[in-house]
């Protein structure tokens, strides 16, 4: 969503088959210290694909990470259990019902996704109905089987909804849940997802945007510096 800087970013980065950039031309050509910069990572194998329901490798996981965010980012210390430590991305705050069973997700209102439309709770909601649609095949439908559903309260603001309390059922939601843009991917059948374009040119809305991939030689990323 946001990136306050581009060479904090890719300072963070794990080993990915990508050529990540920031800046311009000459910022990238700038001296050791300045912000900006190029990195390129070597990797023995390549991504399979660029949308986050269906794929199946580390290196595809490792490029989506960064173009796609989540409602929350696991925080400093690792813990997964509960909601302590957990740092806003997509959702600017959260907060539970009384009986731990739902969580209320409120979408920071400056979130946009990399073509300039705005995140909205329904793309969260669509996001989880699309990893566990049958007919998408999404190996990883079990990483949220915790999640019962996904309500829409307003513009701003999903809920999530649990069977029962857990102790990672935020971890679950907030962070299994890679979030997908609707109005880019509702009208795509589900059982081709797989071979659509957006599988391999995919808009997100994380620290990094697309920029192209040169089948068997790079995937390309540029910082997102958009507030």
């Amino acid at each position: 969503m946001r990136l306050r800087s581009p060479r904090a970013a890719l300072a963070a980065l794990p080993a990915l088959a990508l050529v990540a950039c920031g800046g311009s031309d000459a910022e990238r050509s700038a001296p050791a210290g300045a912000t900006g910069g190029t990195v390129i990572i070597a990797a023995p194998a390549e991504a399979d694909l660029l949308l986050p329901p269906l794929v199946a490798t580390i290196a595809g996981k490792q490029v989506v990470d960064l173009v796609f965010d989540h409602l929350a980012e696991i925080g400093d210390s690792l813990n997964t259990v509960g909601d302590a430590g957990f740092q806003p991305r997509l959702a600017q705050r959260w907060e539970w019902a009384p009986d731990s069973l739902s969580v209320a997700f409120h979408v920071d209102p400056r979130a946009r996704w990399h073509d300039g439309r705005p995140v909205r709770a329904a793309d969260v909601r669509f996001s989880f109905d699309l990893i566990r649609d049958p007919k998408v095949g999404s190996p990883h439908v079990a990483t949220i089987a915790g999640i019962d559903s996904i309500t829409v309260r307003d513009s701003l603001t999903a809920v999530a909804w649990f069977p029962r309390r857990g102790p990672e059922s935020f971890f679950t939601v907030a962070y299994n849940l890679a979030i997908l843009p609707e109005h880019l991917l509702k009208d795509t059948p589900r059982g081709e997802l797989r071979s659509s374009a957006f599988a391999r040119q995919p808009v997100g809305s994380g620290r990094f945007r697309f920029s192209r991939w040169e089948s068997g030689q790079r995937v390309e990323l540029v910082a997102d510096t958009a507030i």
